[in-house]
C-alpha cells in the first residue's frame, strides 16, 4: 500500500513529512541465472507511474543554468543542470546483455570485475534505471570537470532532482537504491545509452515497482548511523 493510500484523511504536510522519514535504500538482487524463471513486474501503468515521477523530480530547485553551447544544442536543451537517461525493464536486459558481451570479447579486466559486481543482479531485478548526470561546464584546463561554484550548484540541483524521484517512489511504495554506478559511468557504456561525453554521473537510481519472486532484498546500512538531530544541527544563538 501506497503512502498516499495510507495517509487518507492526513493533512499535506503530514504526508510529506511521513514520506520523508521512511524513504531508505532497498537494493533489490537477483541472479541472471534465476532471471528466464522469474517474472519481474513491468507495464505500461508502472511507466506512466515513473514518467509522472520524472515529470516531478524536474521541479528541484537550481539556480545557475547549464552551459548553454555545451549542453543546450541537442535533443535534450532544458537549462536544467541535468539530465535523466531511462531505461525501462527491455532496455536494462539489453544493457545487462551488453556487459555480458563486453566480459566475453574484450580482455580488459575492468569489464569482468563489473561482472563481478553487483551491478549485473540489480540490473536483473529493477523495473527501470535512471541515469541521471549533471552538466559540468567546460573545464578551462583538460577535461576533468572543476569544483567551481557553477558547478558545484549544478551537482546540488541534480542531487535535488534525484530526491524528488526517490521521494515519489517512496511515497509510491516503489523500492529504490541510489548507486554510484560503478561501471555504469563508464565512457563505453555512455556510448551504448547514448549519453554524451560532456556529462557526468551523479547516481544510477534502481527503481522496482513490486516485490520480485526470488530476489534478494538488501537495505541500506547507514540508516540508523545518522544521529540524533542535536549531533548535526545547531540553532544559531545571536546577540
Amino acid at each position: 500500500m501506497s503512502h498516499e493510500e495510507q495517509g487518507a484523511g492526513q493533512a499535506p504536510h503530514e504526508i510529506v513529512d511521513k514520506v520523508i522519514r521512511a524513504r531508505h535504500t532497498r537494493k533489490v538482487m537477483l541472479s541472471p541465472e534465476k532471471l528466464a524463471e522469474t517474472s519481474v513486474a513491468w507495464n505500461e501503468q508502472h511507466a506512466q507511474a515513473l514518467r509522472t515521477m520524472i515529470e516531478g523530480a524536474a521541479w528541484a530547485p537550481f539556480h545557475r543554468r547549464s552551459h548553454e553551447d555545451t549542453h543546450r544544442q541537442g535533443e535534450l536543451d532544458s537549462v536544467v543542470p541535468w539530465r535523466f537517461h531511462v531505461l525501462d525493464k527491455t532496455a536494462c536486459l539489453a544493457l545487462l546483455d551488453f556487459l555480458h558481451r563486453k566480459v566475453e570479447q574484450d580482455a580488459d579486466p575492468r569489464w569482468a570485475r563489473a561482472w563481478q559486481s553487483k551491478i549485473k543482479n540489480m540490473l536483473c531485478a529493477c523495473g527501470a534505471l535512471v541515469q541521471a548526470t549533471w552538466l559540468p561546464d567546460p573545464a578551462e584546463q583538460g577535461d576533468v570537470p572543476q569544483l567551481t561554484d557553477n558547478n558545484v550548484e549544478h551537482i546540488a540541483a541534480t542531487g535535488a532532482a534525484i530526491q524528488n524521484l526517490l521521494l515519489a517512489a517512496e511515497a509510491r511504495a516503489w523500492r529504490s537504491y541510489w548507486s554510484s554506478g560503478g561501471i555504469l559511468r563508464d565512457p563505453e557504456v555512455f556510448d551504448y545509452l547514448g549519453i554524451g561525453q560532456n556529462e557526468s554521473l551523479l547516481g544510477s537510481v534502481f527503481l522496482t515497482p513490486e516485490e520480485t519472486e526470488g530476489a534478494t532484498l538488501i537495505h541500506g546500512g547507514l540508516r540508523e548511523q545518522r544521529g540524533d538531530v542535536g549531533s548535526w544541527s545547531r540553532w544559531v544563538q545571536l546577540p
